[in-house]
């Protein structure tokens, strides 16, 4: 009898557990997109009664734990994809409503002429790889000798700083957070954009249903200004 009372003591409070759920970002926690997109996606979840978490993993390990559901979700991917992916990761569906819009930058410490992915071709190039719409570029210009994949921004500005290669590709605010980082980095600069990118996350499908009500919750975030809000300490921070 003793158990049963503390049985019905205790499961009310379980009935009312919110539910969670991980998603999983390429790119280290408390770098520029994952910073910045967390603490909205969290308070989109929150509005829809689920706890929203983040972890890390290497990009490519990424994309097989979110297609495979072990996680939820992608944290941040282009708009375009399942085009840049050629269709390799069909079960992950985008939430659609935009997060960032970011510029694909090309660094060096060197003034090259470069104006757009073409002009890139007789260059040594490295960046994080995972990032698949620079994969696409870069494979479509260049030869494969010329190009070198990282496992973070970090080691191809490094990379960059000793003269091992003569470009970086990475994004904009990231890279010049880095730059900002350290005075071994202060020779590098920003030498091109080269394509202006638009973030969205996506989710397993198993939830597709969740999509739309996140998707409404991030709207609806736009308009009352706690998406501003959020960004605008995001940034500062």
């Amino acid at each position: 009898m003793l158990l049963l009372a503390l049985a019905a003591l205790i499961s009310p409070f379980n009935s009312y557990a919110a539910p969670s759920m991980t998603f999983s970002g390429g790119a280290p926690l408390n770098t520029y997109q994952p910073k910045v997109i967390i603490p909205i996606l969290k308070e989109a979840f929150r509005r829809n009664g689920v706890t929203f978490n983040a972890e890390h993993n290497p990009s490519l390990r990424s994309l097989q734990l979110s297609n495979s559901g072990i996680v939820d979700g992608e944290l941040h991917r282009v708009f375009n994809f399942h085009k840049v992916s050629n269709g390799e990761y069909p079960n992950l569906v985008r939430i659609e409503s935009q997060l960032l819009s970011i510029w694909v930058t090309a660094f060096a410490t060197k003034e090259f002429e470069i104006s757009n992915w073409a002009d890139l071709s007789p260059h040594q190039v490295a960046y994080y790889r995972g990032r698949k719409n620079v994969d696409n570029f870069l494979k479509a210009i260049m030869p494969s000798k010329n190009i070198q994949t990282v496992n973070h921004d970090k080691q191809a500005f490094r990379l960059l700083a000793n003269n091992r290669i003569e470009i970086v590709i990475s994004e904009l605010k990231e890279g010049i957070n880095i730059i900002k980082s350290s005075d071994k980095f202060k020779n590098i600069r920003e030498i091109a954009r080269l394509d202006e990118t638009k973030i969205y996350a996506y989710i397993h499908k198993k939830h597709k249903d969740l999509a739309n009500q996140v998707a409404q919750a991030l709207e609806e975030m736009k308009k009352d200004g706690t998406f501003g809000r959020l960004l605008k300490s995001s940034v500062a921070e």
